[in-house]
């Protein structure tokens, strides 16, 4: 989101944490190329290279691995440092190619599921709208950052899903 740098958040245990790292990377991958509903936890655990049940000891449900994931693509909420280049670094970050683990993509594509709908709206209200509130202030700050978000997820759903340029990024001209 345009309020988020990449990072993700401090694992529980230090001797889990390569493990953790590298199992919300895969998970990233995968809903975000594929969806909440197609992405299965073996196809994910596969990609780490771990057993189902090892993957799930860490999460506990498809669902909790999804929020961890979305959560630790989007980082910790920052506002943007300058009003005047606002949109143009929005949408040079949509559109950064660097960026496979799309939380936009991510979310997006969860749409079609009912869980994964509910948690993807409860972790963007808290990590980018509310703090895009707080960005915006009155007067309508609230429909001005939906509106924003609405743009955020229009882009970010014609870049990653039906963009037919070799070159995703923005020309400046």
């Amino acid at each position: 989101s345009a309020f988020h740098k990449e990072s993700n958040p401090p694992s529980k245990s230090k001797r889990n944490k390569p493990t953790r790292e590298k199992i919300l990377t895969a998970a990233q991958q995968v809903f975000s190329t594929v969806g909440y509903s197609e992405a299965g936890i073996r196809r994910i655990a596969d990609i780490v290279g771990l057993s189902s049940t090892i993957l799930l000891r860490h999460f506990g449900t498809k669902a909790a691995l999804f929020e961890a994931a979305l959560v630790a693509a989007m980082g910790e909420p920052r506002q943007p440092e300058d009003r005047a280049t606002f949109g143009r670094h929005v949408a040079n970050m949509l559109a950064d190619p660097s960026q496979i683990n799309c939380p936009h993509a991510m979310s997006l594509l969860a749409t079609g599921n009912d869980e994964a709908r509910e948690i993807t709206i409860r972790v963007m209200k808290k990590y980018t709208v509310l703090p895009m509130m707080e960005w915006l202030a009155e007067p309508h700050r609230e429909s001005r950052a939906k509106q924003i978000m609405a743009l955020c997820a229009g882009f970010a759903l014609y870049n990653t899903q039906l963009n037919t340029s070799e070159s995703k990024t923005i020309d400046h001209h």
